[in-house]
């Protein structure tokens, strides 16, 4: 049984660790999509102030913008498949978590069930 209980503890801990690799993931896919936002937002900004700038490079930004709006849609497509493999990740670590706190709970009864049976045993008279 502990053998089970080491192994569990150990699968716990990778499915931990895998469940964290996944939400930095998706933290780091969030973080670039917020960042092609704001870039996005400062040249519209540019674009519709009616700058000297936007007029000359007006064919540059637009193209700048088609290149964001372009990879803001690849990252929202990869933000919803990594945000599945996020709750995946988060539905094995739960499953370990209840297979460890299971084996913690048997082991620990019959460790109890043992200690009771020797408690028991030492209180016998001892025939001769």
């Amino acid at each position: 049984m502990n053998e089970r209980l080491r192994r569990s503890r150990r699968v716990l801990a990778l499915q931990l660790k895998l469940d964290r690799l996944a939400e930095w993931s998706l933290i780091d896919l969030q973080s670039q999509t917020a960042a092609s936002t704001k870039q996005q937002y400062v040249l519209h900004r540019i674009m519709y102030e009616g700058s000297d700038v936007a007029g000359t490079f007006s064919s540059v930004i637009m193209r700048k913008l088609q290149a964001i709006a372009e990879n803001l849609a690849v990252l929202a497509n990869e933000e919803e498949l990594q945000r599945g493999r996020h709750l995946d990740e988060r539905r094995r670590l739960r499953r370990a978590e209840k297979v460890c706190a299971d084996l913690e709970y048997e082991v620990g009864c019959k460790a109890l069930v043992r200690q009771l049976c020797e408690t028991i045993e030492a209180a016998q008279p001892r025939s001769t």
